[in-house]
């Protein structure tokens, strides 16, 4: 339940940004529509991720849990300008795009980690594998 303060919303009739980006706004089952501007959507949406894998943790008892969306496609690039950065896309269903950057440096490691996990290269225990 939640607090008397807060605005419980539990439902989601759609969105639209303002012709100008600087606001997305939420129609939800709430008579007055929700508007958030661009400089705390990154924020929003890491508090998002880490509120739904917090959620699921509590709420199936399991501290092992893990929050997983699923994936239609995904594309790797280069950042722009010669930076040092590789871009990974993950295309979500319904079309939204999740963008990742992750430096050069780290592609070495990742192939390696992706050949263990995929069974490509030599079993070897991934359990004990960390973010790096």
């Amino acid at each position: 339940m939640a607090p008397p303060s807060a605005v419980a919303i539990d439902s989601f009739k759609g969105f639209e940004l303002t012709a100008d980006g600087q606001y997305l706004i939420l129609n939800s089952n709430q008579p007055d529509r929700i508007a958030l501007h661009c400089s705390v959507m990154h924020e929003l949406l890491a508090a998002l991720s880490n509120a739904i894998g917090s959620s699921e943790r509590i709420r199936h008892k399991k501290k092992s849990v893990k929050f997983a969306m699923p994936c239609e496609a995904w594309a790797l690039g280069k950042d722009a300008d010669g930076k040092p950065y590789l871009i990974f896309t993950f295309r979500l269903p319904g079309g939204a795009e999740l963008s990742f950057q992750l430096h050069r440096s780290q592609a070495a490691h990742m192939t390696e980690v992706l050949a263990l996990a995929t069974g490509l290269a030599k079993n070897r225990d991934l359990s004990g594998l960390r973010l790096q």
